[in-house]
């Protein structure tokens, strides 16, 4: 009788937890991508021949400048080798046991309840994942907004910068993929969440660049991020969801003291069992009406103008060298930052107010400044970057929190956030152009002289940005300006300030009922930037998943930490 066939033994699964790779040793290599030829560096750290690897998937790369110009990536893989490999164990070296687990649990929740058609309001972050979240497990989601699809909203913000008429219902801020669609794209936070992978492991799906799973600092770009956009709405619409454009929700409908659904401007009334709303911060109008009959509180908010240089001199600072003269520019890309000021405590006897700190906000190597506004006679920039961040500028938001009466309803911060954006577009000449002044003369508190270029479209004339921000705010940038000269030679010297950055965070956070996350209104859920419980895509993305799954299993899901505007990871 013959013997039975012998079974392969398993691979063996090695957790290497801090692979460095010399850029140096790359500077002639003929690879586009190092992540996918990482084989000789990780075989000679494992003491093993290279033919002992039979594959290795990236937990995470990081870039290590801190010996500028000695550059280097750090990687954290899962290897598999040779199941008899003789791998040299060491502190980053793990033998594993069992191959490590990628579920993060989403895929195989328990469902207490499934909600058939419920109304999701907003298409940005927060609503685009609860949707998404909510269709897996076949509820057939009414996707509203008030904008429109990515491919007419494309068109219409072609129109603006030809006629400077801004439609206030499709812009930078309103549409499909919300304002995130047109922005740097940067998928990272501060927030630790379980959900960040499936999030992430979505956004591959719809085709984003697969090394999102892994990098350190993502990004998609916004030449990328409306096909991202559609092909996670194909991804809904392929389970039974519909999606409306046009559609502006302006208050809930309320019967027996639940919501029953939405009322749209033209009167239009729509029911449903649940409604989730994830209105982003820039949806005042809503959030107001909401504010009228949702329990509410006033919190943190930020404003600051944005500040913006040649790329070359923020790669200088920041890499003590030039992408694609002294390394190539495929294997390192633009360099970005991420500065804070955080000025020490006044003196005893010092009777001036304390300054404020700075942090610079949503930083958009090789990128452009955009009027990120959905409200004629309103101006507010925000950044944006396309894929391969070739633009010769860089730019970030230089942002401080905002004294905040924490007694009061937040809506007084919106009418704080309007009168210094209606002052901005005055100063622009109110068509859309950017008051600008260099950073030089912002800290002197002078007019200077024009700023000479900008990557802002609709051009710049010369204004006083020191005299459109509260004087807080002036003084904190003043001095986080002095201070980041110290960290980027030049930042000072060779800076520009373009317009006013005010759509930052919300100054309002509507409060939730601990044991259902549901709003004060039962049946109705708030999401997102705009709830104020998010402060960028990612952050904004994990809460819209967080509250999906608690309408699915019906137990509050864990929020792991507070999220916020510094979780839009500033820099």
């Amino acid at each position: 009788m013959p013997d039975a066939p012998v079974e392969p033994a398993p691979d063996q699964h090695v957790e290497l937890r801090q692979l460095t790779v010399p850029l140096a040793a790359l500077r002639d290599a003929p690879v586009q991508s190092l992540d996918h030829h990482l084989q000789p560096f990780i075989a000679r750290h494992l003491g093993v021949p290279e033919s002992d690897l039979r594959g290795y998937a990236i937990e995470r790369r990081s870039l290590d400048a801190r010996q500028k110009p000695d550059l280097r990536f750090i990687y954290h893989l899962h290897v598999r080798t040779r199941p008899d490999s003789p791998v040299r164990e060491d502190v980053h070296t793990t033998v594993l046991t069992t191959p490590p687990s990628t579920d993060q649990g989403l895929h195989h929740l328990t469902v207490a309840q499934l909600p058939l058609h419920p109304i999701v309001v907003g298409t940005g972050p927060a609503g685009l994942m609860a949707a998404y979240l909510l269709a897996q497990y076949g509820c057939k989601p009414l996707v509203l907004d008030r904008g429109r699809d990515a491919d007419t909203r494309t068109a219409d913000l072609a129109a603006f910068h030809a006629s400077r008429q801004l439609d206030p219902n499709s812009n930078y801020l309103y549409g499909e993929g919300g304002a995130g669609t047109y922005s740097d794209g940067k998928l990272y936070t501060r927030v630790k969440d379980r959900r960040m992978r499936f999030l992430l492991e979505a956004f591959v799906a719809a085709r984003a660049p697969r090394h999102i799973l892994w990098r350190h600092h993502p990004h998609i770009g916004s030449d990328l991020l409306p096909h991202v956009a559609k092909r996670l709405r194909k991804f809904i619409t392929d389970r039974g969801g519909i999606f409306r454009w046009n559609a502006r929700v302006a208050d809930v409908l309320v019967e027996s003291n639940r919501c029953a659904g939405v009322v749209l401007a033209d009167g239009e009334t729509i029911r449903a069992p649940l409604t989730l709303i994830a209105p982003g911060h820039s949806a005042r109008d809503l959030i107001t009406a909401l504010a009228r009959r949702i329990t509410h509180q006033a919190k943190g908010f930020q404003l600051g103008c944005r500040v913006e240089h040649d790329q070359r001199l923020i790669d200088r600072g920041q890499y003590g060298c030039e992408p694609g003269i002294d390394l190539p520019r495929h294997l390192l890309g633009a360099a970005e930052y991420s500065l804070v000021n955080r000025p020490p405590a006044r003196r005893a006897g010092d009777t001036r107010p304390p300054l404020g700190s700075v942090t610079t906000f949503c930083m958009c190597p090789g990128g452009e400044i955009l009027a990120a506004t959905a409200d004629p006679g309103h101006l507010s920039t925000n950044g944006m970057s396309r894929f391969a961040r070739s633009s010769p500028f860089a730019n970030a938001g230089l942002i401080v929190n905002q004294d905040v009466d924490y007694a009061g309803n937040g809506l007084a911060g919106f009418d704080f956030i309007e009168t210094i954006e209606k002052a901005a577009f005055s100063a622009g000449g109110s068509a859309y152009s950017c008051p600008a002044q260099s950073a030089l003369a912002f800290v002197r508190g002078e007019a200077g002289p024009p700023v000479a270029s900008t990557s802002y479209a609709l051009g710049v004339v010369p204004g006083r940005i020191d005299e459109i921000l509260p004087k807080k705010t002036v003084a904190a940038i003043r001095a986080a300006l002095i201070h980041f000269e110290r960290v980027i030679p030049g930042f000072l010297a060779k800076g520009s300030l373009i317009g006013v950055e005010t759509r930052v965070s919300s100054p309002v956070r509507f409060v939730r009922d601990p044991g259902t996350l549901a709003s004060s209104l039962p049946g109705l859920y708030l999401a997102g930037e705009g709830a104020g419980y998010a402060g960028g895509i990612i952050s904004a993305g994990l809460d819209g998943l967080r509250l999906a799954e608690t309408i699915l299993t019906g137990v509050p899901a864990k929020r792991e930490r507070q999220a916020d505007a510094e979780d839009y990871a500033p820099g």
